[in-house]
């Protein structure tokens, strides 16, 4: 039986932080595409079930396109059922907008729920709880009401933060915190997590497994890393399961650390920063700035990125690094817009130092000269400061 595991869709996102308004609306709907094509995916490939792990919305206000949208997709597939566990993004707002649910979307409350899936696969779920009736849960609750029989294949569904060591008992109320001991011997053989936003998975005991599968798609630059939904294979009659990422991001994310250790042009940073861009999009230039680019900086981004190439239709931040001389012309505004046409969305940020050779100008009678001197001699002065006054300083006396 074939599974899909997902979870963080976080659907209806505001996704201004980085864009104008056009494009986060295009984003958004993007996003909802990207839950479409999840669905396309899971019909195509026989899929029996899709676990939704919690934050499949990110706001209460859900859009009536957005909750059509999900209503219908799910009522177009009853070959397939879906399990809906909602995260503390999510709330009762979309369910009620619908004046009948339909048959195939199971959901779950904040005790245990338990579906038979088929013979012996049996899904279960709570949603996040800390206190019954205004008091506080006791210590384990959660996984000593957990009750599973041995002879099933057992699929449970959490939204949390998975937590090390052994539980105190004591919880936050807006975030269930998931001890992996506690649930240890439980017969659990898959736990399908939801709420942290990169794929990451963990031994529960000798048995079973947790995982998060990480937001369908990335939509800031602190979610960079592979994304998607985990399709779970499992044979029911031997229980052995076979589980891979996949990866149907309509755009993918990128940050970009490019070193411009001693170029001294505006257009030296541009053309090193665009060979390395090409690195990572597989094609590289007949630039001489590829010889200047450290192979295992670019292997170190691919493999944060999930081991894919970059794409003109992806977004990146690119962020300059190293060190400049007090006279380089590095001009930001120029460099972003030399670039701006390579993808959907890119940005800059500069985390380059500037330093000064002072023996260069004890001789120098030029403006320039009497200037860094009576920076450098002032004691009252810091280094870094004197640094900023000089750079400031010597781009006036350069006109930038």
């Amino acid at each position: 039986m074939k599974i899909i595991h997902c979870a963080d869709l976080h659907l209806d996102s505001r996704l201004n932080t980085h864009l104008d308004e056009k494009r986060a609306q295009e984003r958004r709907q993007e996003l909802l595409g990207t839950w479409l094509r999840l669905l396309e995916y899971a019909s195509k490939q026989q899929v029996s079930a899709i676990l939704i792990s919690g934050d499949m919305f990110d706001t209460a206000a859900v859009s009536g396109t957005t909750a059509n949208a999900v209503i219908g997709s799910i009522r177009n597939h009853p070959e397939i059922v879906f399990f809906y566990l909602k995260g503390n993004h999510d709330t009762d707002t979309f369910l009620n907008r619908a004046e009948t649910l339909p048959e195939n979307l199971y959901t779950f409350n904040d005790s245990w729920r338990m579906f038979r899936l088929s013979g012996n696969i049996v899904v279960s779920g709570r949603e996040l709880s800390t206190s019954f009736g205004g008091a506080q849960l006791p210590e384990n609750w959660a996984a000593r009401t957990l009750n599973l029989k041995e002879e099933d294949f057992n699929i449970v569904m959490l939204h949390g933060q998975v937590m090390t060591g052994y539980n105190t008992g004591k919880q936050t109320e807006t975030e269930e915190e998931i001890y992996v001991s506690d649930y240890a011997e439980h017969n659990i053989d898959y736990m399908a997590l939801g709420h942290i936003h990169r794929f990451s998975e963990g031994r529960i005991d000798g048995r079973g497994m947790w995982c998060y599968p990480g937001c369908l798609e990335g939509r800031g630059f602190d979610e960079c890393s592979k994304h998607g939904f985990i399709l779970l294979d499992i044979n029911e009659e031997t229980h052995e399961l076979k589980r891979q990422i996949i990866d149907i991001s309509k755009r993918h994310l990128w940050l970009v650390p490019v070193d411009i250790t001693g170029l001294e042009t505006s257009i030296d940073i541009v053309n090193r920063t665009k060979a390395q861009l090409s690195l990572l999009g597989g094609v590289p230039t007949s630039s001489e700035e590829i010889r200047n680019i450290d192979d295992d900086t670019v292997k170190g981004i691919l493999e944060e990125a999930g081991g894919g190439r970059l794409k003109p239709e992806d977004m990146v931040r690119v962020i300059f690094k190293g060190e400049l001389d007090i006279t380089a012309e590095k001009n930001m505004s120029f460099i972003k817009n030399q670039l701006e046409s390579m993808f959907y969305y890119i940005e800059t940020e500069d985390e380059s130092r500037r330093t000064v050779d002072y023996r260069i100008f004890e001789n120098d009678r030029s403006l320039k000269g009497e200037f860094i001197r009576s920076v450098r001699e002032d004691t009252e002065l810091g280094d870094e400061l004197k640094a900023e006054i000089i750079e400031c300083g010597i781009k006036l006396l350069m006109g930038n």
